[in-house]
């Protein structure tokens, strides 16, 4: 399937993060990101890399979507 939405993220800096995970430690918690119907907290990691975090559970993001989605370019 595809589409002009396909895999788009859409991040809200500063959002509600701790609704879904809880801290991690050396990680910097961002705010929000939403693919499709999942959302969970928007996380850098230690090395600078962008990524989903669900209830401790970490999921690596496409860093160029992200980029575009803070930006505001996507």
């Amino acid at each position: 399937m595809s589409g002009p939405n396909r895999g788009r993220l859409a991040v809200l800096m500063g959002g509600p993060w701790r609704l879904y995970t809880h801290t991690l430690p050396g990680w910097q918690m961002l705010g929000t990101v939403q693919r499709g119907m999942e959302i969970g907290a928007l996380a850098m990691s230690p090395t600078g890399l962008y990524a989903q975090a669900n209830a401790g559970a970490v999921r690596s993001l496409d860093q160029r979507k992200v980029l575009s989605a803070i930006n505001g370019t996507e």
